[in-house]
């Protein structure tokens, strides 16, 4: 990535993550006054801005975000301007016409976007008397249906966007572990799951919600923690416990060389040892015979 680029995604990044974190923070307080209810309003939106730009310019470069009249200038003018904050970007009305050419959003999506862009305009210009306490939950369906497919994820390091609660690692263990405690929240994700991948959904991994589902190129992704595997690393197995077809996760780097390695089953949390067939590469509760090969 070019060092224009770079410069921008780091600003981006830095205050998006900040800025969401900061609406989360009030959208879960305890008491849900005013006050709450407009900073979340605040963050969010602003969140949401410069989350779409981010985007944007990961998948177009950094012309696609930028005015014109900066194009034809030098590395150097640029990195001036950024750090000097003379440089100009798009309206956001545009990063958003542009990011929305690969986001899903159907009609209720769409809905919710202008909702809440009228309820930080109404409140930036005109201000807001007594804002409906119903905002706080727009803003947890406004992180599942929108926020989610802006790939934040990319805020975080290579390492920790692999085999992670990269969640819990982006907004905070305490944060986290309110919004696991808010069924607005849990339930919202569980149905965008099966919404948008109604055949593919299971139990996951790491946090153990009904959420985990195989998205392009074999990804596996989990809709409530951001838990991301792919089926080249994670195989399934059924569970005898709690009797569910392919919810025993196992390593597939791993056991071709052991007799047994220990799996766990997502949806009862429970360990178990599964072991693969020599002859077949089936793989199954070890101390059973291979139901292919009977060996």
């Amino acid at each position: 990535m070019d060092k224009v680029s770079t410069e921008l995604l780091k600003r981006l990044q830095s205050t998006s993550k900040q800025l969401l974190t900061h609406a989360l923070e009030h959208a879960l307080d305890e008491t849900q006054n005013e006050s709450n209810v407009l900073q979340t309003i605040i963050n969010m939106q602003s969140a949401l801005e410069l989350l779409s730009k981010s985007y944007v310019l990961r998948r177009d470069g950094w012309k696609a975000i930028i005015d014109p009249k900066f194009h034809s200038r030098s590395e150097s003018f640029l990195l001036s301007a950024i750090a000097d904050g003379s440089i100009k970007t798009i309206p956001f009305w545009k990063s958003r016409e542009i990011a929305s050419e690969t986001l899903y959003l159907n009609e209720e999506d769409r809905t919710l976007l202008d909702t809440f862009q009228n309820r930080r305009n109404q409140l930036l210009h005109l201000g807001y008397i007594s804002p409906p306490k119903e905002i706080l939950n727009e803003a947890i369906w406004f992180l599942v249906r929108i926020i989610h497919q802006l790939k934040w994820k990319e805020i975080l390091p290579v390492s920790d966007q692999y085999l992670t609660n990269s969640l819990k690692l982006f907004i905070g263990s305490a944060l986290y572990y309110k919004l696991m405690t808010n069924s607005c929240y849990i339930d919202e994700s569980i149905d965008r799951a099966h919404d948008l991948y109604p055949y593919e959904v299971t139990y996951c991994l790491e946090c153990g919600k009904e959420s985990f589902v195989k998205t392009e190129k074999d990804n596996l992704v989990c809709f409530v923690c951001g838990f991301k595997a792919n089926t080249d690393i994670i195989g399934f197995t059924d569970c005898p416990l709690c009797d569910t077809a392919e919810t025993v996760a196992y390593d597939r780097m791993n056991i071709g060389i052991n007799d047994r390695i220990n799996g766990k089953c997502c949806k009862c949390r429970e360990f178990i040892d599964v072991s693969m067939c020599k002859e077949c590469g089936n793989v199954f509760i070890a101390g059973k015979i291979c139901e292919f090969c009977e060996c």
